[in-house]
C-alpha cells in the first residue's frame, strides 16, 4: 500500500520544492528590481487618480466652432469631442502647474517656520517646566505628595529640545542635499504615468485579445475590480488630507497661532495613514499651541476633536465603505496584516489590497452560486474609444 503511494508523495514533494524555489527567485528578481517595480507602481496609481478626470473630459460633448464646416448630410447637431491624447496632455499640464505653485508658495513660508520652531522650542521647554512646578505646589497644597519634576524631568527635556531643533535642520539639509535624486524619480513617475493613463486601455485591449474569449469577461471584471478600488481609496484618501489640512489651518489661524503651513501640512500628511492617521494627526497643532500660545490648547483641542468626529466618523467611513466594502474591523485586520508583511507601504495599500481580494471573493462566489454571467466582449472603454456622442448617434 505505501509503495503505491510513494510515487504520488515525491510527485507532490518534487512539486512543493520547485514551488518554494521558484517564489524564493520571484523574490530575489523582486528585491534585484525594486526601484523600477516601484516607479511603475506609483506611476499606476498616480494614473489611476487622474483616470476619472481624463474619461470625463473624453466624454464632454462640445460644439463645433464656427470655423469648421459640417454639412446637413454629416451631422445634424455638429458636436466634437476631445481626444483622450489632447484631455491627458491638459490633465497632466494643469497636475505640473499646480504642484509648482504649490512648491513655490509653501517652501518659502515652510522654511522660516522651521527655523523659528528651532528658535522657540527651548523657552517653550522651559516654560512647561515652570507650569510643572506651579502645579506641583498646588497639589503639595491640597496633601498630595509627589515629585513631578522628577517625572517629567524638565531639565532633561530642554537639554533635548536645544538638540531637536538643529537634528531637525540638519535632516532637512540633508534632504536638500538629495533633491536631485528624488525630483529625477518624481519626473520618472509623471512621465510613466502619463503614457500609462494615455495607453492604458490600448494595452488592455492587447492583453484581452491574447487571453481565451471565455476569459475574457471576467478579466474586464477582474481589472475593474481594481481600478475602482485602488483607484476610489487614493482619491478619497486625498480629500481627506486636504480637508483636514485646511480645516487645521483655518482652527490655527482664528485661534491665532503662529506656524500655521508648516503644521498644516504635516497635519495632512499624516491622516493619510488610515485609522491612526486620525490620532496621530491632532498632534502638530497641539506642538504648536504648546510652544506658541498655550492659552489655546483647551480650544484648538475641542474645535479639532469635532473636525474628526464628523470628518473621520461620519464622512470617510461611509466614503470608504462604498468604496472599498469592507466592514471596519476587517479594515484594522489588513492594516495589520500589511503592517506585518510589507511595513508602511503595508499600512497605506492594505486596505485597498483587502478591498480587491474581498471583491474578488464575492464575485467568484456569484458566479458559482448563480452561474456564469452573459460574455462581455471587449467594450468601448477597454479599446480607448470614446462613446459617441449625443448628436452622433445612429441607427444602423
Amino acid at each position: 500500500m505505501l509503495a503505491d503511494r510513494l510515487p504520488r508523495i515525491l510527485i507532490w514533494l518534487l512539486i512543493v520544492s520547485v514551488s518554494v524555489y521558484l517564489l524564493e527567485r520571484v523574490f530575489f528578481l523582486t528585491a534585484l528590481f525594486a526601484t523600477p517595480l516601484l516607479l511603475f507602481s506609483l506611476a499606476w496609481l498616480v494614473a489611476l487618480v487622474l483616470k476619472p478626470l481624463v474619461d470625463w473630459m473624453t466624454q464632454l460633448v462640445l460644439p463645433v466652432p464656427f470655423t469648421a464646416r459640417r454639412t446637413a448630410a454629416k451631422a445634424a447637431a455638429p458636436t466634437w469631442q476631445l481626444p483622450r491624447g489632447i484631455a491627458v496632455s491638459l490633465v497632466y499640464v494643469a497636475i505640473i502647474a499646480l504642484g509648482v505653485v504649490l512648491v513655490i508658495s509653501l517652501v518659502p513660508v515652510i522654511g522660516p517656520q522651521l527655523i523659528g520652531v528651532d528658535e522657540t522650542l527651548p523657552s517653550a521647554v522651559n516654560e512647561i517646566s515652570g507650569w510643572i512646578t506651579g502645579f506641583e505646589s498646588e497639589l503639595r497644597r491640597v496633601g498630595f505628595r509627589g515629585d513631578l519634576e522628577r517625572i517629567a524631568q524638565p531639565e532633561a527635556l530642554a537639554q533635548q529640545a536645544a538638540t531637536v531643533g538643529s537634528t531637525l535642520i540638519q535632516q532637512s539639509l540633508g534632504l536638500a542635499s538629495s533633491i536631485a535624486t528624488v525630483m529625477i524619480d518624481l519626473i520618472l513617475v509623471i512621465i510613466l504615468s502619463y503614457y500609462i493613463t494615455l495607453d492604458g486601455p490600448r494595452i488592455a485591449l492587447r492583453i484581452l485579445e491574447v487571453l481565451p474569449a471565455a476569459w475574457r469577461a471576467d478579466t474586464v471584471r477582474f481589472f475593474t475590480i481594481v481600478n475602482h478600488t485602488f483607484g476610489g481609496f487614493l482619491r478619497a484618501q486625498l480629500i481627506q488630507g486636504f480637508i483636514y489640512g485646511m480645516a487645521t489651518a483655518l482652527v490655527m489661524t482664528a485661534l491665532g497661532l503662529n506656524y500655521v503651513a508648516l503644521a498644516s501640512v504635516i497635519a495632512s500628511i499624516i491622516v493619510l495613514v488610515p485609522i491612526i492617521g486620525s490620532v496621530l494627526g491632532i498632534i502638530p497643532p497641539l506642538l504648536i499651541a504648546i510652544i506658541d500660545k498655550p492659552g489655546s490648547i483647551l480650544p484648538l483641542l475641542l474645535i479639532l476633536a469635532m473636525v474628526q468626529q464628523v470628518l473621520f466618523n461620519m464622512i470617510m467611513p461611509r466614503l470608504m465603505g462604498r468604496i472599498v466594502g469592507l466592514h471596519p474591523l476587517l479594515v484594522f485586520a489588513a492594516i495589520l496584516v500589511g503592517a506585518t508583511v510589507a511595513g508602511g507601504w503595508g499600512i497605506l495599500f492594505g486596505i485597498p489590497i483587502a478591498g480587491v481580494i474581498a471583491s474578488v471573493l464575492q464575485f467568484i462566489y456569484g458566479r458559482a452560486t448563480v452561474g456564469a454571467e452573459p460574455q462581455d466582449d471587449l467594450r468601448p472603454e477597454v479599446r480607448g474609444e470614446q462613446r459617441p456622442a449625443a448628436g452622433d448617434r445612429r441607427s444602423v
